[in-house]
């Protein structure tokens, strides 16, 4: 073979090398990407597994809390009725107290 052919096919070789270690490279980033990737999809997966649990858990307080919440709502319901009750007997015993007095103004002569 001539010096030209050794050289042209000298020339070939490199080029397919620097090709081969292109190719090489494009897969290392394509598998580091892949790898970064699945990685943070983990880590939404575990987050998100995370937000579930601590929803149920909150969940389950708030079933909770629900039962004292309707305690709390009967007794202000007895109160609200207490004070109608007392304003009802008040009213009467004013009522009376002024019936009392008109009948006692009315024995006097007042």
């Amino acid at each position: 073979m001539t010096t030209p052919t050794l050289r042209i096919i000298g020339q070939l070789e490199a080029k397919v090398d620097a090709l081969l270690k292109a190719v090489e490279t494009s897969a290392d980033d394509s598998k580091e990407y892949r790898d970064r990737i699945y990685s943070e999809l983990e880590q939404m997966r575990m987050e998100a597994a995370e937000s579930r649990r601590e929803v149920g858990d909150l969940k389950k307080k708030m079933d909770n809390a629900q039962q004292v919440i309707s305690e709390l709502e009967r007794w202000k319901e007895r109160f609200i009725g207490m004070r109608m009750l007392t304003g009802a007997l008040l009213m009467a015993a004013g009522g009376g107290i002024a019936l009392v007095w008109k009948w006692l103004a009315a024995k006097i002569g007042v």
